[in-house]
């Protein structure tokens, strides 16, 4: 995770604790990220998954995971593919899968009104790619 979506992640929590302070722990980041291959092979070893999305929300009625990403930024094209795949297995089970660009985008989806990018969307933009990296 680069700085800009650290910042992302942080306007979004800091907002969502201020407008729902009693939904405390609910809303948490999901630590994946590894920067030595040797870090990523103890991480699967001790059940961490490749693109597991950044954030995760589970209340009573729904479970929602938001991938996170600056607009305008260049990202790796196998990367996505990783994230989507656990996306798509997240949706089979009944839950809601976002592609989050803001912070308005990403709290919509954890109150029910989810905007962002379906995982559907998400997959027609990488297949319509011939390169390793993709700007979204």
């Amino acid at each position: 995770m680069n700085k800009k979506e650290e910042k992302l992640q942080s306007d979004i929590v800091v907002q969502f604790s201020q407008l729902y302070p009693k939904k405390i722990g609910q809303l948490f980041h999901v630590s994946n990220e590894r920067a030595h291959k040797n870090q990523a092979y103890k991480a699967r070893a001790i059940g961490i998954v490749p693109g597991v999305a950044d954030m995760l929300y589970f209340s009573k009625n729904k479970h929602v995971a938001t991938e996170l990403k600056v607009k305008g930024e260049r990202h790796l094209v196998s990367r996505i593919r990783k994230q989507l795949e656990w996306g798509e297995l997240w949706e089979k089970k009944g839950n809601i899968w976002r592609m989050c660009f803001t912070v308005e985008e990403a709290i919509s989806c954890y109150v029910g009104k989810p905007k962002g990018l379906k995982t559907s969307e998400v997959r027609k933009l990488v297949e319509s790619v011939k390169t390793k990296t993709i700007k979204i």
